[in-house]
């Protein structure tokens, strides 16, 4: 039984992400916090996916030849989007001193991350970001093309991991490095995420910041078109498609995203067609 509480651990945090996406979509998109003019441009995923593939290759670039530069790059993309990201937040509080608010909170997980970067301060801060980042896609973009977003990164995702493996790279390098990339729920009480090593025999259940982001996007979106049943639906598909993927990870390193991006389609599919 012990070792089911990791990935019930990390099923609790997805959860938990999706219940802020959902919570602050429809007041993000009432505030006009929308991140493209028009969600039905094509280009809007074409950008997004362009942005991730350049973004990706610098970082193994930069990991290749100045590996020690690789954080504080990183870092510095965090603390920027979480300005954003916070200042959405806060304008519910205060729209006056939102920005203010953010910048306190913004280079308060700053300092924590560059001090004290262990598992709990990253899982704290994680799903905020991720829920705040998801909701913003889903209003962002139409759902035919955050359907065709989703099946286009779980095959980048199975690619990148089964094929050329940069993926594995890249994740390798989080770790080395203690970045807050990865959502991370250790299997045993004495786990250090500042001591820990990526490889097959781990003492905790990692899970790409973006593997709660991209099928959140669906569900967020599932939500404000079908209500709660939407909401329901996707976050069960993607639920199943994650323990499938618990199941299968024992084996080694797998992509996350077309399980639980798949599972989630297939959810809002079946939803879609009642």
């Amino acid at each position: 039984m012990r070792k089911f509480i990791a990935p019930i651990g990390m099923a609790f945090l997805f959860i938990i992400s999706q219940l802020i996406a959902v919570f602050v979509a429809k007041p993000f998109k009432e505030a006009g916090f929308e991140a493209f003019e028009n969600p039905s441009d094509p280009m809007n995923i074409i950008q997004l996916f362009a942005v991730l593939l350049v973004f990706t290759l610098f970082i193994l670039i930069m990991a290749k030849y100045k590996e020690e530069m690789v954080k504080y790059v990183i870092l510095f993309f965090f603390f920027m989007a979480s300005l954003s990201i916070f200042q959405a937040f806060f304008y519910f509080v205060s729209a006056s001193f939102s920005f203010f608010l953010a910048l306190i909170i913004s280079i308060a997980m700053l300092v924590l991350f560059i001090k004290h970067p262990e598992w709990y301060v990253i899982d704290f801060f994680g799903v905020f970001l991720a829920g705040g980042i998801a909701a913003i896609f889903a209003i962002s973009l139409s759902i035919e093309y955050i359907l065709l977003l989703l099946i286009a990164l779980a095959i980048y995702d199975a690619l990148s991991v089964y094929k050329t493996r940069h993926m594995v790279k890249l994740a390798e390098t989080i770790t080395s490095s203690n970045l807050p990339l990865l959502m991370i729920v250790p299997k045993k009480a004495s786990f250090s995420y500042l001591k820990s090593k990526f490889g097959k025999e781990r003492d905790a259940v990692y899970m790409g910041l973006g593997d709660l982001i991209i099928p959140g996007i669906l569900i967020a979106a599932a939500y404000l078109e079908k209500g709660l049943l939407g909401f329901a639906a996707t976050l069960a598909g993607a639920l199943i498609g994650y323990m499938l993927l618990m199941f299968l990870i024992a084996k080694g390193p797998q992509p996350g995203l077309p399980y639980l991006n798949g599972g989630a389609i297939l959810a809002y599919v079946m939803v879609h067609f009642l």
